[in-house]
């Protein structure tokens, strides 16, 4: 009986931070005469897909999510990359300088973003990166970075050295140790950071907006700032672009959500 009187706040919470996931929604399905009226109303009896399909008819969100899906999973993917390997090296070796290195990074987080915009793009315009996937792929990497060192670091520091010991003994180099046992036994952490980083990459509109100039480049968050208009906002389709926007990354949370789970599990244990 306690338990379930306790489920009753929790429900009410889950309700509170649905409610502007589900307004969302419905503001998606309405034609813009309903989306405008006073007072609002959650249901309208011309609701309907039509929001959906004008999204794509006048702007390239086909492109838009291409471009989302490329900049988001290569970040991820060069971020762990360097990652495991930076992080594997601060939780395993000893030298100089390495705690102040890991506060540098942790204090490089703390850095808007605003205040390296100017040499970021002069860097990406002279090297002929400007408007490209990759120039975006790899600020996202420099951003997301620190972030994923210092979560697999964690995990690596939680392996006991004698399990990398005993491959050292059986005849493996340190990055052969690395690939067949430190790596297998962080999985669930490292899925986890991979989640994070890709929603932050995924999410990420301050570097996308300024950083990319076309359709060819332009992520989602940046398309669906482009329903704002001279004469007239298009709340509809800017939900409906919302709502689609959310789907990838739901559909990645419910495959992975194992892997997220044990991960978290583990990082509050260390």
């Amino acid at each position: 009986m306690r338990k379930k009187l306790l489920l009753i706040p929790v429900a009410l919470l889950a309700l509170l931070v649905l409610l502007p996931f589900l307004w969302t929604v419905s503001t998606s399905l309405k034609p813009l005469t309903e989306v405008n009226r006073y007072p609002p109303e959650w249901t309208s009896p011309s609701m309907s897909l039509k929001p959906y399909g004008d999204m794509f008819f006048y702007l390239p969100f086909s492109r838009y999510t291409l471009n989302s899906l490329i900049v988001a999973t290569s970040a991820t993917a060069l971020t762990l990359a360097v990652g495991s390997l930076a992080a594997f090296a601060f939780a395993r070796f000893r030298f100089p300088g390495r705690r102040h290195i890991l506060l540098l990074l942790l204090l490089s987080q703390m850095l808007p973003g605003a205040s390296v915009i100017i040499p970021v793009f002069q860097l990406l315009k002279n090297a002929g990166l400007y408007d490209t996937h990759v120039g975006l792929i790899l600020v996202h990497t420099a951003v997301l970075l620190p972030f994923v060192i210092w979560l697999l670091h964690g995990f690596f520091s939680g392996i006991p050295t004698e399990v990398e010991d005993a491959a050292l003994i059986d005849g493996c180099s340190r990055l052969q140790a690395l690939r067949k046992v430190i790596l297998p036994l962080a999985l669930p952490g490292i899925g986890a950071t991979a989640l994070f980083a890709f929603l932050g990459s995924w999410n990420e509109f301050f570097f996308a907006l300024l950083l990319t100039n076309s359709d060819a480049t332009q992520t989602i968050p940046v398309g669906i700032g482009l329903f704002v208009g001279e004469f007239e906002d298009v709340w509809n389709q800017m939900a409906a672009a919302a709502v689609f926007f959310s789907i990838p990354p739901l559909i990645l949370f419910l495959v992975m959500r194992r892997t997220f789970i044990r991960g978290i599990a583990a990082g509050a244990l260390q």
